[in-house]
């Protein structure tokens, strides 16, 4: 087999060093906090997520969230259960009947933590186990990716304090450790489980992590929620966090039986945003998908894009300033491509990029923009997007057109004669405007007998679930623009082979 299962002498001796300082780590043991700290309850489990092909794939993940915020999470059947108060925190010793109800319901992704310069963060962790008897039991840590903690908040268990040992047959049943940090740096971070890496990450383990200013009005509830702040010296009026992963089925499979799975033979065959995959990622896909009670289990995880390119108020100095949080937390490199913006990097891995974007100074237009964006495994972009850049609608310019009518298409000249009385009718290649329905360019492959769409305005894409913040922005006179947000690895915006699918989304121009 490939699972790692025995450690070396130096790595024994480590772990068993660092279990002699549980008793001080456990949740059993964890003295009043001081104002200012913030407390995140997470309980690792297994579970199952349903791809959006119908697929149901087998994972490990975590359950839980902020302390005292009321949490909501999907349960076996796909339904909201929500929390008051927010998840039980963990304590030493058996899983007690507040507990049990998580166990088998790992989330995906693992919640966002959130937090600011100020705040000291406490992570507490208890291990419920696995619920498939065939999966292997295994130990969990959390590593938080991109702080610079000391080894013993590392997450690492051969170098660090502990991993919490599976609940199960008495060996460190009812562990809680607990990861403290106080960040100094606000940005984009992530966290991910970093036992034996290759299988957990892969199979689930991780979410996203953002640091914010104390100022910051975002700071309040988390990314996603429609507020902004400031970020290495630029204003956002919203931020959203992207995170982008992959799944390989067979080695789910293979984790899920208990059965042997070589890393060196990883192909995945699904890919995520913010763990959805088109056209889920917009709120659409099969029934059964209910957008709306997704979000409400994964608050800071909306991958649709949405911003204003005037306020409101037509005025586009008074357009979103929107920041994208894009984190890849996969073991592929992915190259993101926007339709319709140039978007300022503004930032990476925590850190300010002013040599390719001087805050104040960098107007559009100008700077490192860029609308297609590698991203290696384990890293983060900081990603502007200026709505201005945009109008609210979608015309054809009449001066640039290069349809043409063709005489022997009867229907077509009679519709044009019919409105254009008096006129001669246009031979072929002669151009003419998009105002005419009747015979506009564009083929519509979704209306037999396979007409054509029409009118000079291009019209919202089909809500085809029960999504209301589609309905609110998609009603049947919105005439706003949709472009597409995707992976240019084509072939990674698919669900098992089929397009469209995967890493994609889109982006929204709102008045």
């Amino acid at each position: 087999m490939f699972r790692k299962r025995i450690f070396s002498t130096l790595f024994v001796s480590l772990f068993l060093l660092s279990l002699s300082l549980l008793p001080a780590l456990t949740g059993a043991a964890a003295s009043p906090q001081p104002p200012g700290t913030v407390i995140y309850n997470l309980y690792a489990t297994d579970g199952f997520v349903t791809m959006a092909d119908g697929t149901v794939v087998y994972i490990y993940g975590f359950i839980g969230g902020r302390q005292g915020v009321d949490m909501t999470y999907l349960d076996k059947a796909g339904l909201p259960v929500t929390i008051v108060g927010g998840p039980p925190a963990p304590t030493g010793g058996p899983i007690t009947p507040t507990e049990q109800p998580l166990a088998g319901n790992a989330q995906f992704p693992a919640p966002v933590i959130y937090a600011t310069t100020d705040d000291i963060v406490e992570i507490r962790l208890k291990n419920l186990g696995v619920t498939q008897a065939s999966a292997p039991n295994d130990p969990h840590t959390i590593h938080l990716h991109g702080l610079d903690v000391e080894a013993a908040n590392d997450g690492v268990p051969e170098t660090s304090v502990a991993a919490v040992p599976a609940n199960a047959k008495n060996i460190g049943a009812g562990n809680v450790v607990v990861y403290m940090f106080a960040p100094d740096k606000p940005g984009t971070y992530m966290y991910h489980c970093h036992q034996e890496a290759s299988i957990h990450v892969q199979m689930g383990m991780y979410g996203a992590l953002v640091v914010y200013n104390p100022t910051d009005l975002a700071a309040a509830d988390g990314p996603g929620q429609g507020k902004g702040g400031n970020l290495h010296g630029w204003d956002y009026t919203k931020d959203y966090v992207l995170l982008l992963t992959e799944f390989d089925l067979q080695q789910h499979k293979a984790e899920q039986r208990g059965g042997p799975f070589n890393p060196v033979n990883f192909k995945p065959t699904y890919w995520f945003i913010n763990g959805l995959s088109f056209p889920n990622t917009v709120g659409a896909g099969l029934v059964g998908f209910n957008f709306n009670n997704w979000k409400s289990a994964h608050p800071g995880y909306d991958p649709l894009i949405v911003g204003s390119v005037g306020g409101g108020a037509g005025n586009p100095a008074l357009a979103d300033k929107v920041l994208l949080r894009v984190i890849n937390m996969g073991f592929q490199a992915q190259p993101m491509h926007m339709h319709g913006f140039h978007g300022k990097i503004i930032g990476s891995d925590q850190r300010a990029w002013p040599w390719a974007n001087q805050a104040g100074l960098t107007p559009s237009g100008e700077g490192m923009e860029k609308n297609t964006l590698l991203i290696g495994s384990g890293e983060t972009y900081e990603w502007l997007i200026d709505f201005s850049q945009q109008s609210l609608n979608s015309t054809y310019a009449t001066t640039v057109q290069t349809r043409y009518y063709d005489p022997l298409n009867v229907a077509c000249v009679g519709a044009w004669a019919a409105a254009n009385p008096g006129k001669p009718v246009p031979v072929v290649n002669t151009p003419v405007e998009n105002a005419l329905k009747a015979c506009p360019a564009i083929p519509d492959p979704f209306t037999p007998p396979f007409t054509y769409v029409g009118g000079e305005t291009v019209g919202p894409i089909a809500n085809q679930n029960d999504n209301t913040e589609l309905m609110t922005l998609v009603p049947a006179t919105f005439t706003g623009q949709f472009f597409p947000f995707h992976n240019h690895d084509d072939y990674k915006a698919t669900n098992n082979g089929l397009y469209p699918g995967g890493m994609f989304t889109m982006i929204v121009t709102t008045p």
